[in-house]
């Protein structure tokens, strides 16, 4: 009889309080959603959501990493205009540069600055069940406001990407390249250069 008292007094008190009141929902807004990569053509999705998001995790998400179940490494192939400049910067470069390299550019970016990837003229090539080649012109938008820095890349891709031990595709190589008719050369390679470190 005590104990059904006790619980009648304790639920008293809380009818007053919002204690067993449902929360607020957060905002949508503010959360990003990234697909698990079951299939490549996921992978392009979410790294254009991790641009427009400024999301270094949902970046490196989309490489190849040893450490997560990943076969072989990343590798990153600058276009020929940079690696004749940054020769020594990419011979070594790997997940970790791409890490600092989007960190850096992310912080210097207003927080209500659009980012954005744009690819076109997209083509799917040497399709099996555990690779894919993707060769994709592209439109980076990085309004990272420094004066020497363009803030705007155009070139050309190619990403191999493979299906890795956990069934998740990723981008495991990277090349670069001038996009044709450009005889400016601010391909990716360039703003990863510039941002490095």
């Amino acid at each position: 009889m005590r104990y059904i008292a006790f619980i009648f007094v304790i639920g008293l008190l809380c009818s007053g309080c919002s204690l067993l009141e449902p929360r607020t929902p957060e905002s949508p807004e503010n959360t990003t959603q990234y697909d698990p990569a079951f299939d490549y053509q996921t992978v392009l999705v979410n790294i254009q959501k991790a641009i427009q998001y400024k999301d270094p995790t949902g970046y490196i998400r989309c490489f190849s990493d040893t450490l997560n179940s990943s076969k072989e490494q990343y590798v990153f192939e600058p276009s020929i205009e940079v690696l004749t400049r940054y020769g020594n910067l990419f011979s070594q470069w790997n997940i970790n540069q791409e890490r600092v390299y989007f960190q850096n550019i992310m912080s210097k970016i207003p927080k209500d600055a659009q980012t954005a990837l744009q690819l076109y003229n997209t083509v799917f090539d040497g399709i099996t069940p555990d690779s894919v080649i993707i060769q994709s012109d592209y439109r980076l938008i990085v309004p990272h406001g420094m004066s020497s820095i363009s803030n705007e890349a155009n070139g050309s891709l190619r990403f191999v990407m493979k299906r890795q031990n956990d069934g998740l595709w990723s981008i495991q190589r990277w090349s670069d390249f001038l996009a044709k008719n450009d005889t400016i050369g601010n391909t990716w390679s360039t703003i990863k250069a510039q941002f490095n470190n």
